[in-house]
């Protein structure tokens, strides 16, 4: 009697492995586009000349530096660059990796346009986490911004 119900449960947990197996491998898929928490912009409110921004899209990021404004003591965006064609796979815990083709700003020329790059972060409502040095970045700026004037952008 004893070896049915041993049967039985070796076919239970054979499927809850199965489970396990085939939930790993739809977390290491790779989705197209960015995830909805990252989707906003973000700020790095760094030092006077180390202030700086990216926003994600659905698809593709932006960012640079913030230039001064002596005239206005307020800081604006510098022409982004950023990655297009992004897909992420989600490693759990709030934590993706991303991966998207490089691209430049009108006029200018970045080391890896238009090679794939692919890097760490983890991301929650308030900050972003950049793996491998980067600081982290917020979603608020702590210092005064105007928009790009028009000679640059």
């Amino acid at each position: 009697m004893s070896k049915p119900y041993f049967l039985i449960g070796l076919a239970a947990v054979s499927f809850s492995l199965a489970a396990t197996s085939l939930t790993s491998a739809q977390a290491a898929t790779w989705h197209t586009g960015t995830p909805k928490v990252m989707r906003h912009t973000w700020y790095y409110n760094g030092k006077a000349d180390n202030k700086a921004y990216i926003t994600y899209g659905k698809t593709k990021s932006t960012g640079n530096l913030f230039g001064y404004d002596t005239a206005s003591a307020r800081y604006y965006r510098l022409p982004g660059y950023g990655l297009k064609k992004l897909k992420y796979q989600s490693l759990g815990k709030h934590v993706y990796r991303l991966s998207g083709i490089q691209y430049s700003p009108k006029g200018s020329t970045v080391q890896f346009d238009g090679q794939r790059l692919t890097y760490k972060v983890k991301a929650t409502k308030k900050q972003l986490h950049f793996y491998k040095g980067y600081d982290n970045y917020v979603r608020k700026a702590a210092f005064a911004t105007i928009k790009t004037p028009n000679a640059l952008k």
